[in-house]
């Protein structure tokens, strides 16, 4: 730092370039007899050094980020000669910002209606909102249509991948409801060939199951996949422990706080009474991201069951949970009230959306030590350098240099909800 005095008035202050990889500052105190002034300087680090913040609302039905943080995905629409949609799917390239734009595909031939997965390897998968079923597209745009095994009546949906692509899982249907037994199937991939995941003889309230239930999200290294029940309000979330086969028992994630009884609850004009099961207990929706990498920790959201005083109708509550494969331990995270854990990173970094419907901010939680981080917009800008506009964290890459997130905005139908992203500055 050097400082030059011009004349009685002025006095110029001037630095090197900032080389480095962060922000420098310091403090320069001006005295003069009595006087005493403190001015603070800031100096930003090269534009190339700054990590980057994208919004992806070209996209249409959200996006997704691959295992690593490699690559971004989703899908845009216009407008045909006769007012029907042509589809994009595109790749964005993370470390460079390209964006690989494929099709267009015309609604009558692939209705895209929502991003699932992307590979590290930049494979995409987006559901087929009309025939049923993905498409999937690679970075040189070849198309295909995954398949389910054999004997299956349904189209598969993949939900999730391992970072080596050697993984995926999802479901698809095997027969009928109420014609078959449990016909929704979680599914697993290995190396491209699909077969059936197991599933409890009894479902998450001890009860037969007649529907079944999804595989939706699996670790980045593959050891560990996430399902859930899906019959009625259920929701139950269970996990496998992936050894290379689909032989492995599923266990009930927080299956240390899980509570099941019969209750007599009450129905009809006529006040008539009937025995049901109730449960309180760790469940998950179709959310795709509530794994940590390697596995060690899944997101959730406990919920209890409680008759109402009329017993006509069951009163929930729930509270951000978060369940330790290793330890086979739940942390309920209670500070913030109605709220859904969202995801979390190997080391215990939990990303908490606040609310449970419609969630539109999040915090961020060390359950190492049970300490409030802050806001969403708080800790990443602590962690990254960046302000971002409100929202909650989906997913942080392993390396932790990548980052999805979601964020609302005003609609002309309502409100929206649009991902973004940041990943570290484009080198030189």
């Amino acid at each position: 730092m050097k400082a030059e005095r011009i004349d009685d008035r002025t006095l110029t202050i001037s630095v090197e370039d900032n080389d480095s990889e962060a922000e420098r500052n310091t403090v320069i105190t001006i005295e003069a007899g009595k006087a005493s002034h403190q001015i603070q300087i800031n100096q930003l680090a090269p534009d190339n050094k700054f990590a980057r913040f994208r919004k992806l609302d070209r996209f249409q039905m959200g996006a997704v980020m691959s295992p690593s943080g490699k690559y971004a995905g989703g899908f845009t629409a216009s407008i045909a000669a006769n007012d029907s949609f042509l589809y994009h799917p595109t790749i964005v390239d993370m470390e460079t910002g390209e964006w690989h734009e494929f099709g267009p595909y015309p609604e009558s031939l692939h209705y895209l209606h929502q991003t699932m997965a992307i590979t590290d390897q930049g494979l995409l998968f987006i559901n087929d909102g009309q025939n049923g079923g993905q498409i999937a597209v690679d970075l040189t745009g070849t198309l295909f249509i995954p398949e389910a095994p054999a004997g299956f009546t349904g189209k598969p949906e993949i939900q999730g991948t391992s970072a080596d692509g050697k993984y995926w899982v999802g479901y698809a249907m095997k027969g009928k409801v109420q014609v078959d037994p449990a016909p929704c199937k979680p599914l697993l991939w290995i190396d491209g060939v699909p077969c059936e995941l197991p599933w409890p003889e009894l479902n998450f309230r001890d009860e037969t199951p007649w529907y079944g239930g999804m595989a939706r999200g699996i670790s980045a290294n593959g050891e560990i996949i996430y399902g859930t029940s899906w019959e009625n309000w259920d929701f139950g979330m269970l996990y496998w422990i992936n050894k290379g086969t689909a032989t492995e028992q599923p266990k009930w994630v927080g299956h240390d706080v899980r509570e099941v009884w019969e209750e007599t609850m009450k129905m009809g004009s006529d006040d008539s009474e009937y025995r049901t099961h109730l449960a309180n207990g760790l469940i998950c929706q179709a959310q795709l991201t509530k794994i940590s990498p390697n596995g060690k920790w899944i997101a959730s959201s406990y919920r209890t069951e409680t008759p109402s005083e009329d017993r006509y109708s069951v009163i929930t509550t729930q509270t951000a949970a978060f369940y330790n494969t290793e330890t086979e331990t739940t942390t309920i995270v209670e500070d913030y009230g109605e709220s859904v854990g969202v995801h979390v990173t190997d080391d215990g970094i939990a990303f908490i959306g606040l609310g449970t419907l419609g969630v539109s901010s999040g915090v961020v939680y060390d359950l190492n030590t049970g300490t409030d981080l802050g806001s969403t917009q708080e800790w990443v800008f602590d962690n990254y350098g960046v302000i971002i506009p409100a929202g909650y964290i989906n997913y942080i890459s392993p390396d932790g240099k990548c980052v999805l997130g979601t964020k609302a905005e005003s609609a002309a139908g309502g409100v929206s909800f649009i991902n973004w992203y940041i990943a570290p500055p484009i080198a030189k």
